[in-house]
């Protein structure tokens, strides 16, 4: 290790070696409450800094981590999975490399976050969202992406926006597509599927490399936005609000981006500060508080949602299905512009104070989700991660869950749009998070045709040691009964790895035959979406595999060479 830092101080400057100490007081936070020890962390600045900074690992064998900005908030933030590894750390890599407005790509680097994005675009007046998340404007781009994230604006998967990647493989060596040309990389940037094996997809959530570049596809500013707000009075309604939105999908096909379907815990934990002083310790909210809490804030068993994109006539038309389809169902559908939120507000100023309390919350996490959608990243959602940490979100520096100490883990399993099947795993997070003593904050996001994607975040006090412990309990106790209704986790982090890996199926054996291949000292992420070394397998990473962890960034890439190697090796 001592060899290694001092190679990696030649090629980096002092400046950029953090040592263990340093390592560990920078990167140890999280919001799940275990730890990892970290040996150092580098800070390259370039593709062929990145190129050495991993000769010099393999050439010493020490285990490294990259990172994008390590704020993969709920999903092990900048955590490595097993212990001593180095950081690299790729937050410096932050430019937006190229533009082009004609094709509408933008190639960036994995430090560029939405902020920086959106700056970007601003800076040269060029009308386009960025593709936003509630995690807030200080997450990577290209972090997201490749742990297949996903938000509301159009090209709502993020990973399926990618159309080009350039990465650092475990020899050394840098990654690019058949298709691109150093003179001409035009075709490249815009047709995702290249020439041959498709090896950009191994690139999220793998550990076979460090991607340095991505070009993303980007949405033009459309004429039009307008949200339609939908309601069901009573959780009877469930199965009713599932057909209602998968008829939305079928007839309203791309004029309409995600749809989101929330219970009245998820609206609470954005709009209200947590009501701790009329909560026992050690439980979740009563049911009975819970109701009172609904009426007076007049929020339904459930709410939906979506945003429709377009010409001002397509909107038009669209709104006039989406009535057509929920109008009958709903208790209440209401359609928003952001104008409309505008005078909202300034109304509200004219009503008695207790109706503006009420309303004010409501309506500023209106401005938000508006924001949101027209690409600008917001902090105000990221304020959910507050909620059972007993702190309030900062006002005067950016948030932060980890830097605060707020809990945060996520479960967030697929669920198939088939009413029953909704309505079961419903009742299994409610009943499982409250035996946990947590409130089972619930949405359901249609992440694709079908099928949503549901977040239910494990809120909690980091402070306490029996919380963090029942949230461990309560997490593997959903993953487990989730798996017996069909409903299995679309991604994870450090605190869920040994739960999702699964070494005895051919998939992982496959995912670990590559990994040997390319990387046979395992020194690359090691544990990241990929199972330990096999017995007799060469690998300098006797850490247990076991340990957990991931961040919110580093993806990877196979070359050619190496993926027949372990083809036929299979």
């Amino acid at each position: 290790m001592e060899e290694a830092i001092q190679d990696w101080i030649n090629v980096l400057g002092a400046a950029r070696v953090l040592t263990a100490d340093e390592a560990q007081a920078r990167y140890r936070p999280n919001t799940y409450g275990e730890t990892r020890r970290i040996a150092a962390a580098v800070f390259p600045q370039t593709t062929d800094q990145v190129a050495q900074v991993v000769k010099i690992a393999r050439r010493h064998r020490v285990p490294i981590y990259p990172i994008s900005t390590g704020r993969n908030w709920g999903d092990g933030t900048a955590s490595p999975i097993t212990h001593d590894c180095v950081i690299v750390d790729l937050s410096r890599m932050n430019s937006v490399l190229n533009f082009d407005d004609q094709l509408d790509v933008v190639t960036l680097q994995p430090g560029v976050t939405q902020r920086d994005l959106r700056e970007f675009l601003d800076r040269r007046g060029l009308r386009y969202l960025v593709p936003t998340t509630g995690a807030g404007p200080s997450c990577s781009i290209v972090g997201n992406a490749l742990e297949r994230g996903f938000g509301i604006t159009p090209h709502a998967d993020h990973f399926g926006a990618v159309t080009s990647i350039e990465a650092v493989l475990p020899d050394g060596e840098v990654y690019r597509s058949a298709t691109w040309l150093p003179h001409a990389p035009e075709a490249d940037r815009v047709f995702k599927w290249g020439l041959g094996p498709h090896l950009d997809g191994l690139f999220s959530q793998g550990n076979f490399g460090i991607v340095t570049e991505m070009t993303i596809r980007l949405v033009p500013v459309p004429d039009c936005i307008e949200v339609a707000h939908f309601s069901f009075k009573e959780d009877a309604d469930l199965e009713i609000a599932v057909r209602a939105i998968r008829q939305v999908q079928r007839v309203c096909g791309a004029n309409v981006g995600s749809v989101n379907l929330m219970n009245p815990l998820r609206l609470l934990a954005t709009t209200i500060p947590y009501p701790s002083n009329r909560v026992a310790p050690g439980v979740a909210m009563s049911d009975h508080l819970l109701a009172e809490l609904m009426n007076h804030h007049r929020i339904g068993c459930w709410t939906g949602v979506l945003a429709i994109y377009g010409h001002r006539r397509v909107v038009r038309a669209t709104r006039t299905t989406i009535r057509e389809i929920l109008g009958t169902v709903a208790n209440r559908v209401v359609f928003l512009t952001e104008n409309r939120v505008r005078r909202m507000k300034r109304a509200i100023r004219f009503l008695p104070r207790p109706y503006r309390e009420q309303l004010r919350p409501r309506i500023q996490i209106m401005e938000a989700a508006f924001q949101v959608l027209q690409g600008v990243p917001s902090e105000v959602l990221l304020r959910l991660a507050y909620w059972r940490s007993g702190k309030a979100p900062p006002a005067d520096k950016p948030l932060d869950p980890a830097r605060d100490g707020c809990g945060l883990l996520w479960y967030a399993p697929l669920v198939p749009m088939l009413p029953e099947r909704v309505r079961a795993y419903t009742q299994m997070v409610k009943s499982t998070c409250r035996e946990y003593g947590l409130e089972p904050v619930l949405t359901f996001t249609s992440a694709a045709d079908g099928c949503f994607v549901s977040t239910v975040p494990l809120l909690f006090d980091q402070t306490s040691a029996d919380q963090t412990e029942r949230v461990g309990r309560c997490y593997e106790a959903l993953f487990n009964r989730g798996k017996d209704l069909g409903c299995v986790p679309y991604r994870g982090g450090a605190p869920q790895m040994r739960l999702l890996v699964e070494p005895e199926k051919p998939f992982w054996r496959f995912v670990r035959q590559l990994k040997q291949a390319v990387d046979p000292d395992n020194l690359i992420a090691p544990g990241r979406y990929c199972p330990p070394p096999s017995a007799g397998s060469r690998s300098s990473s006797s850490l247990p595999a076991t340990s957990i962890t991931i961040s919110n960034i580093i993806c990877s890439p196979l070359c050619r060479s190496a993926i027949w190697a372990g083809c036929t090796s299979g």
